[in-house]
């Protein structure tokens, strides 16, 4: 499926659990499908050209049997006719950031040569968080490959403090 269609399926989800009041509710049923997806031979199942879609419906039913709302159900149902139920955690990946964008939360990436701790992602969270100006959710990333320093990407924006980008930096400006 299509980047803008994933966009919108996540839209217009979005939509509906946000009327409905039920934003988490909806998190948890699409990560419930995903989880119940990712058996052997399901996604190929419901994508069969072979099968007909009331037996795909019935096989739906069967297999999330009242574990999630009418709307989650109605929704994996179209991505089923659709044939574009492996684009569901692309979906949820979507879904997920239109919420963020909401709450005025960014989330991003400290890649760094070692774990880091705690004390020091809260650190670099809050000398980014005056740049980025939302709440900040990091994570971190180990690449011994950066050989020091840290390189922050949140969002479309991409800080390379690593001693990594330094020493290209010199090559480059040396063999000038």
């Amino acid at each position: 499926m299509a980047v803008i269609v994933t966009k919108r399926f996540a839209q217009a989800a979005f939509d509906i659990a946000a009327k409905e009041g039920k934003l988490d509710s909806w998190i948890t049923d699409m990560n419930l499908i995903k989880d119940l997806l990712g058996n052997e031979g399901v996604v190929e199942f419901f994508n069969s050209p072979r099968l007909p879609f009331t037996k795909k419906l019935e096989s739906l039913d069967i297999l999330i049997k009242d574990k999630v709302s009418s709307s989650s159900r109605n929704m994996m149902a179209l991505l089923i006719n659709r044939k574009g139920v492996e684009a569901l955690e692309t979906i949820i990946k979507e879904f997920k950031a239109i919420i963020d964008t909401q709450n005025n939360v960014a989330r991003g990436q400290i890649i760094s040569a070692i774990p880091l701790n705690d004390k020091q992602l809260l650190e670099i969270k809050d000398s980014l968080q005056g740049c980025i100006g939302n709440e900040l959710i990091l994570t971190n990333i180990v690449d011994e490959s950066i050989i020091g320093g840290m390189v922050a990407r949140i969002g479309d924006k991409l800080i390379d403090a690593s001693l990594r980008h330094k020493i290209t930096k010199m090559r480059s400006d040396l063999a000038r």
